[in-house]
């Protein structure tokens, strides 16, 4: 598949810097440009020589762009509306790297009929609880799945191209529709992520400072991802806030029932219970 001659990168944090580290130590071809609300974060990238440009950035005369949005999911409309005006209307694939997918399509088919068609919804399963362009990591998409959400507008070429743009990252890809990717990222992603806040604020309201004075290393491993950035999940837990809520839903009838087990003292019940999960998981997770 052929590689794109240009790639405008929309957000240049862990993901979108990230993406400019591996293009650049790929010996990528054609050039790369960088957008951030931070002209800092702009500089930083240019002179790191990820990105051509610094603040002034027109490229309505490129041919054969992609276009990749990487921002919190809830700023994406504004990020759309900053870049079109500078954009080519033709010869230009759209596609992003956010989180939830709904909610981009539905500002979309409602909005941005112009571009729907043009727009590849992807999504990197790939990241950390650092987000800064500071933290961004040339191996970051190595051997993940990038999550391709097609919608009914797309055509197969440009579908495949996206594709291709991730391989080129490092990346195998899945198909996934935009609801069905919302509806399973809020169970293996969102909720591990309503619980990890949930229990750090626990353990600290009981533990305080002593929270991880006697844990181990596992308890810190479990919480790292309390350190994720607040913007990006406030906006994550709004904009799928109903299959998170469904899931937490799920989660705390598995919770009552260990509570129940526990509460009751049933020895057998807990072993056959744990003993359960325990098979689950590890027939299904490879160390």
């Amino acid at each position: 598949m052929k590689a794109f001659e240009n790639i405008l990168i929309f957000g240049l944090g862990l993901i979108g810097g990230s993406i400019a580290r591996k293009l650049k130590d790929s010996s990528y071809p054609g050039k790369i440009y960088g957008f951030d609300k931070d002209p800092l974060v702009l500089k930083k990238a240019q002179d790191q020589g990820l990105i051509l440009n610094n603040v002034d950035l027109n490229l309505e005369n490129l041919k054969d762009l992609l276009v990749v949005f990487s921002v919190p999911v809830l700023s994406f409309r504004n990020a759309l509306e900053t870049a079109l005006p500078l954009l080519p209307r033709e010869h230009i694939i759209f596609t992003d790297t956010l989180s939830t997918k709904a909610e981009v399509f539905e500002i979309l088919n409602s909005d941005y009929q112009e571009v729907l068609n043009k727009f590849v919804l992807s999504h990197p399963v790939a990241g950390s609880e650092k987000s800064s362009i500071e933290f961004s990591n040339l191996q970051l998409f190595d051997q993940k799945v990038a999550v391709i959400s097609p919608h009914q507008y797309n055509n197969q070429e440009d579908i495949d191209r996206v594709i291709g743009f991730w391989n080129q990252l490092g990346s195998s890809t899945k198909l996934l529709s935009y609801l069905e990717h919302d509806l399973i990222f809020s169970k293996t992603s969102h909720l591990p992520h309503v619980i990890s806040y949930a229990l750090t604020e626990s353990l600290f309201t009981s533990l305080n400072d002593e929270t991880f004075t006697f844990s181990g290393g596992s308890l810190e491993d479990y919480t790292r991802i309390a350190s994720s950035d607040p913007i990006m999940w406030k906006d994550i837990f709004l904009s799928n806030n109903e299959n998170i809520i469904d899931s937490i839903n799920e989660f705390e009838k598995s919770l009552s029932m260990m509570k129940e087990l526990i509460i009751n003292k049933d020895e057998e019940g807990l072993v056959e219970f744990l003993s359960k999960i325990k098979a689950l998981r590890d027939n299904s997770v490879q160390e």
